[in-house]
């Protein structure tokens, strides 16, 4: 005889305290949920009562998270990016396809992936697949993921991992920026405007060191959190970017961006496909491992004979 459960807060509870605590505020809440103000109080106070614990303090309008709240909030948004996750892939699902969810890096994701899914989803009319890049997701193993492209070695118990290659950075700028530098050796570029990855600040001081010139103190440039952002300021001209090769194949093909000096910065950390234990066996899983792997090889064939 199974009990109930009454220890399973309402969805609605979870959707509104996590709201208020994403923004402090019931009112900005109420605004992200399309409800009064009131009505987001008071399902996050039935919320309260149900679990017997304030998850919020509210103080002369302010509203603030209690040490529960604190402890409550980053479940409740796991929880809620499941139901959420496992929702959609149902009702992606409802046609008939099959659906699995791959976990990526932002940068591979947007600069290499996503073209090559493309292809394989034409080779695969009844396989639907989700992208995300939530760094969470590619930090361990989750459930709501069914295989993941990691930078570095996984901290996935089980999982079987599989190498494809190693990052490779160069120097790139767009023409334009060629053309009034004219950067003829590598300790030209200590005068001009380089760009930066937020949190690799170390990338430029590696590539000038492994050029033979390095020097103490880089000119500062503009700070850019993410690859692609940082590859689209260097196509428009706002400085020199050390960036993954396989990142600007297409850049360097238009010759919207083109290599300073092709002396690459190896031995980083390299890319790897997992599988998690749970999808092992996973038929479509493995077969986009396999296409995957086969685009790698493509690419690398590619480069030598370039």
């Amino acid at each position: 005889m199974e009990l109930p459960r009454r220890l399973i807060p309402s969805v609605s509870g979870l959707i509104a305290f996590e709201a208020t605590a994403r923004h402090l505020s019931f009112s900005q809440a109420a605004k992200d949920l399309s409800l009064s103000q009131g009505a987001v109080s008071k399902r996050v106070r039935q919320l309260e009562q149900m679990l017997g614990v304030a998850l919020l303090a509210r103080n002369n309008h302010q509203v603030h998270l209690t040490e529960m709240g604190r402890r409550y909030l980053p479940q409740v948004r796991t929880l809620l990016g499941q139901l959420e996750s496992s929702t959609r892939a149902l009702m992606q699902g409802a046609d008939g396809k099959a659906v699995i969810t791959i976990a990526a890096p932002v940068g591979l994701a947007a600069c290499w992936l996503v073209s090559r899914l493309g292809a394989f989803q034409n080779r695969n009319p009844g396989l639907s697949i989700n992208l995300v890049t939530s760094k969470t997701l590619l930090e361990a193993d989750d459930e709501a993921v069914d295989c993941a492209i990691v930078q570095g070695m996984p901290q996935w118990g089980g999982a079987a991992c599989a190498p494809l290659f190693e990052e490779e950075l160069l120097p790139v700028a767009s023409p334009h920026f060629m053309r009034t530098r004219r950067p003829n050796s590598p300790e030209v570029l200590h005068e001009c405007t380089l760009l930066h990855l937020t949190d690799q600040p170390d990338l430029w001081a590696e590539w000038f060191e492994r050029a033979g010139c390095a020097r103490p103190g880089l000119p500062r440039g503009p700070q850019f959190d993410q690859f692609p952002l940082l590859i689209m300021a260097a196509v428009h001209g706002q400085g020199a970017a050390m960036v993954p090769r396989f990142m600007v194949e297409r850049e360097l093909e238009t010759g919207e961006l083109a290599v300073l000096f092709d002396v690459p910065l190896r031995g980083r950390k390299a890319y790897h496909f997992i599988t998690p234990a749970r999808s092992a066996s996973d038929r479509n899983v493995l077969a986009l491992r396999g296409w995957i792997m086969d685009c790698v090889v493509r690419d690398a064939g590619c480069s030598e004979a370039a």
